[in-house]
């Protein structure tokens, strides 16, 4: 048996394969992240292959792109351009191929060299964001120790990349009409391209990440019948509303938010100043300079 897989279905299948290795990432698998990043890294390659293929099939080959490269030199223009003019001079690309049976293909920054100067013709904005290329070349640094050297990264670091890359890629694939990169992904793997795809909803699983992350810092090595005398609060942030302040060491108030980084909740435990018992600052009472906070229980006695 026989099996062909066209540019298109090969990236596809690269990008699904990510998504599914960052799921068992997240799920504990540490190696999951190594996983991702090739195959992430794999499917951002052929699609950008796919936009060159756009221009020209045959522009992804070496010896072709060297034509375009030595016109956008002899004349001082940038790629794009340059390929521009050969096209309109009805240059013949293909016979630059022709009787090599595995030609050599270019690689991701030669793309990214002619795509960068892709703009709109209305708003004369640049299509592709440099923020975009920096994190391709990024993650493509990471790839290459992954697959020669030992390796070493942050998880959290490649975390926000991944989702970074996963929305790039999506722009990208739908600006040059390449293909719907949401219908093709799969069933198993749709929650968590959504996740990846929404700015806003990806931040607020990293700012969650964070806390269980914390959590789990904090009470390691630690037996369990010792860890109830460890202090661990989470509380509700008024400036995101998300349960996402837990307790930081270089924050004035001792607290801060994973999500807005945000210092102040009416909830953080302070001690009273007469009892000595911890309650919400939020319900505390100013006495004087002496008894800034006084409990409730202290300032009616009564009523308890």
């Amino acid at each position: 048996m026989k099996i062909k897989l066209d540019i298109k279905s090969n990236a596809i299948d690269s990008f699904n394969e990510a998504l599914a290795k960052l799921e068992s990432a997240q799920n504990g698998d540490d190696k999951g992240y190594k996983f991702t990043i090739l195959h992430l890294s794999h499917a951002i390659e052929l699609v950008l292959k796919m936009y060159l293929q756009s221009l020209d099939e045959n522009l992804v080959f070496s010896k072709c792109y060297k034509k375009v490269r030595n016109r956008a030199a002899e004349k001082k223009i940038d790629l794009l351009t340059a390929y521009y003019e050969l096209e309109s001079e009805e240059f013949d690309f293909e016979s630059e191929v022709a009787g090599h049976d595995n030609p050599f293909t270019v690689n991701v920054s030669d793309v990214l060299a002619i795509a960068k100067h892709e703009t709109c013709s209305v708003t004369g904005n640049k299509f592709v964001d440099q923020d975009f290329i920096d994190d391709i070349e990024w993650m493509k640094g990471i790839r290459n120790t992954i697959e020669h050297f030992q390796f070493e990264f942050t998880v959290k670091e490649v975390r926000l990349c991944i989702g970074r890359l996963v929305r790039g890629l999506d722009e990208f694939s739908d600006v040059f009409s390449l293909f719907d990169l949401e219908k093709e992904v799969g069933k198993q793997c749709y929650d968590t391209f959504k996740v990846l795809s929404d700015e806003y909803e990806h931040s607020l699983v990293e700012a969650h990440m964070d806390v269980r992350e914390a959590k789990k810092a904090l009470f390691r090595g630690t037996r369990p019948k010792h860890q109830m005398f460890i202090e661990w609060n989470e509380y509700y942030c008024e400036k995101c509303n998300n349960e996402t302040i837990i307790p930081d060491i270089d924050s004035s108030t001792g607290y801060k938010c994973t999500f807005c980084g945000n210092e102040e909740s009416g909830q953080i435990e302070v001690n009273c100043d007469v009892c000595s018992l911890p309650w919400a600052n939020e319900e505390m009472s100013y006495w004087d300079e002496h008894l800034v906070n006084v409990c409730p229980r202290c300032e009616n006695p009564d009523a308890w």
